[in-house]
């Protein structure tokens, strides 16, 4: 469900959360994966249907769990498991990827870039990267979850509240927050009643306490263009999570936002109704959209680092890495991205667009994709040289 308001978009749920995640250890409590795969392959689309914004299924259990399945049925698990409709996947352990033949909807958490056969994966745009210590899980676009007894716990969302981040400074924090809370008390009702009559998922054990909202912003890069101070709207954004905990009694995350949808709506309301943060946008004829996150659009052929960077004063607020997708002209060599990697700080959740993987969508008319080619390529370190400074002199 989408609710616009003034200045901001609200996803939600009718009779369920947005979003949630669930650990492979309270999928296997339910359903044995050791002896039924199939059967929790079964019970996890089950759960997958019941979230509208999509689920994360984060593999916290022991890697035999998938690298002692046969090497023709693991790849079938596998297949069939990064293809349920809106499932996430989130590994910590490199050889769970192993067999993999094609991109998937997954995600590979570590302090360092990928290597070895994983870091072929990523950089073939197979598998997206996380940059994160070894405690807890930073879920993208999802938020951050911590480990107990090292098992996680299932969560969710009940929604996402999306806004430019032009308009932290004009926001109506009071009516928007009165909208906020009247959703959660209809969903929250429509979900007892949906629990009530046995229609909820037995594979995903619901909390509420374990349920809350994200704040997601996007537009950053219109509003550092236009001379706004990233620093003083990191401080609101960070006031704003507190204030819609404090009102809501529910955990508040602050993130990005990634759907070019989302940023177009609110783009076009910005200019349709002459609100403040329009400033900052293009003037017709141009199309009035915002740019995803808070750094140049995924879209746009900008320089990769214009794409990936992350302002220094967001990234100590967010609660979860920002999301970056780098479409380019031919696969990055391993020293390459490497490099690439070594000029970012702080780092974002990175995933690359090859030529051979399709980028994701909505596909829109007034923000199409470009051709890979349009794209600068990643510079390949390994085959630089330096000349040498008396390669001209004659020594005779």
């Amino acid at each position: 469900m989408l609710t616009e308001g003034k200045g901001h978009l609200i996803r939600s749920g009718l009779d369920t959360p947005y979003m949630g995640w669930l650990g492979v250890r309270a999928l296997d409590a339910k359903v044995s994966l050791a002896t039924a795969p199939w059967r929790a392959l079964g019970a996890l689309a089950e759960a997958c249907a019941a979230f509208p914004g999509g689920l994360s299924l984060v593999w916290d259990g022991p890697s035999a769990w998938i690298t002692d399945i046969p090497a023709d049925q693991r790849a079938s698990f596998l297949a069939l498991l990064s293809r349920l409709p809106g499932l996430h996947l989130h590994f910590k352990a490199p050889e769970l990827l192993e067999g993999l033949e094609g991109p998937v909807p997954a995600w590979l958490h570590g302090p360092s870039a990928p290597s070895g056969a994983a870091g072929h994966a990523w950089r073939q745009g197979w598998i997206g990267w996380v940059p994160q210590g070894p405690e807890g899980w930073l879920l993208p676009e999802r938020g951050r979850v911590e480990e107990v007894e090292e098992a996680l716990p299932a969560g969710g969302l009940w929604g996402e509240i999306i806004l430019p981040v032009g308009a932290l400074a004009h926001l109506d924090a009071v009516d928007m927050i009165r909208t906020v809370a009247d959703i959660q008390a209809r969903t929250e009702r429509g979900l007892s009643q949906r629990m009530g009559s046995g229609a909820w998922p037995e594979v995903f054990p619901f909390h509420r306490r374990r349920t809350g909202w994200r704040l997601a912003l996007l537009g950053g890069r219109e509003y550092a263009l236009a001379g706004g101070s990233l620093d003083d709207a990191a401080t609101r954004a960070r006031h704003l999570a507190r204030e819609l905990r404090e009102h809501l009694r529910c955990p508040v995350g602050l993130g990005t936002c990634g759907c070019p949808e989302s940023a177009a709506i609110l783009g076009h309301q910005a200019m349709r109704e002459g609100l403040p943060w329009r400033n900052s946008l293009p003037l017709p004829p141009a199309q009035p959209l915002f740019s995803v996150g808070l750094t140049a659009d995924p879209r746009d052929t900008y320089a990769l680092e214009a794409r990936a960077q992350v302002p220094r004063a967001f990234h100590e607020v967010l609660d979860h890495p920002a999301v970056s997708l780098l479409r380019i002209p031919a696969l990055p060599s391993e020293a390459a991205a490497e490099a690439f990697i070594r000029s970012l700080s702080p780092l974002p959740a990175l995933r690359w667009l090859p030529p051979e993987v399709p980028p994701p969508g909505p596909f829109l008319h007034e923000r199409p994709w470009p051709q890979a080619s349009a794209y600068i390529p990643v510079a390949d370190v390994s085959t630089a040289s330096q000349p040498r400074l008396f390669d001209d002199m004659d020594w005779s």
